[in-house]
């Protein structure tokens, strides 16, 4: 009985799209819709796709999670460059593939396979090749410096720079010298049997550890800019800084423990509160600072301070009494800490059980960020009282509660990667369908038991994100589906739906057109 139902609705989704393909109305956008949605769906064959329309499909190709090696290697050996080069960027791209793409005639592809953050690093026979390759000067303008090349490589992945540490080419080490103040183990380049990288290195070292001055810091907000206030500052910048009423710039500075203590007392007694609570999390506060801030006349200082390791008894005491409720939260945590507990405050966590236990909730927090938490107190950290401990927990632990994760997309905004969770609860969530928040009534496509008219006449609500989301609901009805091909906006969403008929639409979508002589 079952099979004669699917075989009616298959019919039936045939004939409908049938109809759909062969009105006049539709245009070459609705099409190049349906075709990148139909490239994102897991289901459509990628060789059939990239064949008849393969910029399209390309377009719906870097949308998906995974992409199978037979897709890979067509991509790959593909005459367009647009193809490759999102084989190229793509995070689930073979490490070998991409090895092979390092010679693409294209210089654009081959520097989009240098690497991405998430991408699976090379096998180090081809880093050691790519590497070397690099090091060759610029056939043209248009190819960076080896130099800018090496940037690119740490940004994708940071130890590629200790993988160049160790090149036998003494070029590739000469780069990786430029970086040796990075770590402690690029220190293996001071005493390189190439005198050229041992000098790189100890220059590195050095200018790491100059004194930045007034001429070093850039006119305008830069990267360097930033870089040069978390180096070891000179009164004169600090000052210069400090005088320049350049918010942003103080904040950034705030933190440097190059700062002379009576700098830090302008930090303190600065009139921005928010400067001032910057000051107030700065380690190696003299008492005189830390007294100074426990007096400090807005809340949100005196809370910050409150969590400081060196309050003395009277501070306790004195912000214990304090008329601000979130005052006397702060300094009642800190002041049930012990010993160890007040180490870990500034320190690692070397004991988790210890900091989830804590009155002190940045270690509870820190301690729910631990995918390695064990289970009890995963159940415990569950009903902490505090948010961020709970998101903490939501995001990271592999068996947090399913009521935490819905609770924790639902009073976080930020958070839209919660559902995607293990564990999220799916289950009820159709409840959702007239909430006032967007965001929360997207939920209703991940709900395998709402009703089908629900899901439709979501399609239709006032939220963009709500109706493309349904769109993609593989729970929404066959025919509502199709409908949607004919819609400019859902058109790709619902060509993207795992419910889809994949084969009946590409039998009937016209052919591309011909390319012009």
């Amino acid at each position: 009985m079952y099979a004669l139902w699917e075989s009616t609705v298959v019919c039936e989704m045939k004939a409908v799209i049938t109809v759909i393909f062969a009105d006049p109305r539709i245009d070459c956008v609705i099409v190049d819709a349906v075709v990148a949605g139909l490239a994102e769906n897991p289901a459509a064959p990628a060789d059939v796709l990239l064949r008849r329309w393969p910029e399209t499909a390309a377009y719906g190709l870097r949308r998906r999670e995974t992409l199978p090696m037979a897709v890979q290697e067509a991509m790959a050996a593909h005459p367009l460059r647009e193809v490759r080069s999102v084989l190229a960027h793509h995070r689930d791209v073979d490490p070998g593939i991409r090895a092979r793409l390092l010679d693409d005639a294209d210089w654009g592809i081959r520097h989009a396979a240098l690497g991405r953050p998430g991408q699976r690093p090379l096998a180090d026979p081809d880093r050691t090749r790519m590497m070397s390759e690099l090091c060759e000067p610029p056939a043209d303008d248009r190819r960076p410096t080896p130099e800018e090349l090496f940037e690119d490589l740490a940004m994708a992945d940071p130890e590629n720079i200790l993988f160049a540490a160790r090149h036998p080419d003494h070029r590739v080490r000469r780069i990786a010298a430029l970086r040796t103040w990075w770590r402690d183990e690029m220190r293996v380049l001071l005493t390189d049997p190439d005198p050229e990288v041992a000098a790189v290195a100890a220059e590195s070292i050095a200018e790491h550890e100059r004194i930045m001055r007034p001429a070093d810091l850039p006119d305008q907000h830069c990267h360097a800019f930033w870089r040069t206030l978390h180096r070891p500052l000179s009164r004169e910048l600090a000052e210069q800084v400090l005088t320049s009423g350049d918010r942003e710039a103080i904040l950034s500075m705030s933190r440097n423990p190059s700062l002379p203590p009576d700098l830090v007392n302008l930090l303190a007694g600065h009139t921005d509160p928010e400067i001032r609570v910057h000051a107030a999390y700065r380690e190696g506060l003299t008492g005189s600072q830390i007294a100074q801030l426990v007096a400090d006349a807005e809340a949100e200082v005196r809370a910050a301070i409150g969590a400081h390791a060196g309050l003395a008894a009277e501070h306790v005491a004195r912000l214990a009494a304090d008329p601000d409720d979130g005052v006397r939260a702060a300094v009642a945590t800190h002041a049930h800490l012990n010993a160890a507990e007040r180490a870990m405050l500034d320190g690692p966590i070397t004991d988790v059980a210890l900091a989830a236990r804590s009155a002190h909730p940045v270690l509870r927090r820190r301690a729910a960020g631990r995918p390695d938490l064990p289970l009890d107190l995963v159940a415990a950290l569950a009903h902490d009282p505090v948010d961020g401990v709970r998101l903490e927990l939501a995001r990271h632990h592999p068996h947090a509660p399913a009521e935490l994760l819905l609770r924790c997309y639902l009073e976080n905004p930020r958070q839209s990667d919660l559902p995607s969770r293990p564990g999220f609860p799916l289950t009820g969530l159709a409840r959702f369908a007239d909430h006032a928040d967007p965001r929360i009534r997207r939920l209703v496509a991940l709900d395998p038991q709402a009703d089908p008219s629900v899901l439709i006449a979501l399609t239709e609500d006032p939220d963009a994100g709500v109706r493309q989301t349904m769109a993609r609901c593989p729970h929404l009805p066959a025919d509502r589906i199709i409908a949607l091909l004919n819609h400019p906006e859902l058109a790709r969403h619902a060509a993207a739906n795992p419910a889809i008929d994949v084969v009946a639409v590409l039998a009937q979508l016209p052919p591309p057109e011909a390319p012009a002589p």
